[in-house]
């Protein structure tokens, strides 16, 4: 093999490792940005929801039935998500999900339906299992005293 042999494949090898490599960023650049800004999203459910989400292996509620997807929050969505939606309940579960686990059908979109709340909010488009959950919580009133960790995500 000649010199020029070797340095044109090379050449060839360098230019095939290089359009690999822009095709690799601009494929991540391509990935919705919302799931790495918020590395957890969580869900609120009723003793019961959970109950029955345990028996189901999933998540659901009426809402999420209706409405054709899973309703999440980021931290510093989950004060609204309770003064809004739970405000009669005493005592709740609080579940934790890694967003890059469940990233595939999760889209941040304004809310579903248009209430006063602005800004982008988690949404799943499918079946949630419980499997997915990184941690749960049972939160109490008392302006429903958050759990440190999810305090410190929403300010980290």
């Amino acid at each position: 093999m000649t010199f020029d042999k070797i340095n044109l494949n090379f050449k060839t090898l360098s230019m095939v490792m290089i359009t690999i490599a822009i095709v690799m960023l601009l494929f991540e650049n391509n990935q919705n940005p919302q799931v790495k800004m918020n590395n957890n999203v969580y869900k609120i459910l009723t003793h019961n929801q959970w109950n029955d989400s345990k028996k189901n292996g999933y998540i659901i509620t009426e809402l999420d039935l209706k409405d054709g997807f899973v309703h999440l929050s980021t931290a510093s969505q989950l004060s609204g998500t309770l003064h809004y939606y739970f405000n009669e309940f005493d005592s709740l579960i609080l579940l934790q999900f890694k967003s890059n686990d469940i990233a595939d059908n999760l889209v941040y979109e304004n809310p579903i339906p248009e209430t006063v709340r602005k800004g982008k909010f988690p949404h799943y488009y499918s079946k949630l299992n419980i499997d997915k959950i990184s941690n749960f919580w049972e939160i109490k009133r008392g302006s429903f005293s958050l759990p440190e960790e999810v305090i410190l995500d929403e300010q980290n």
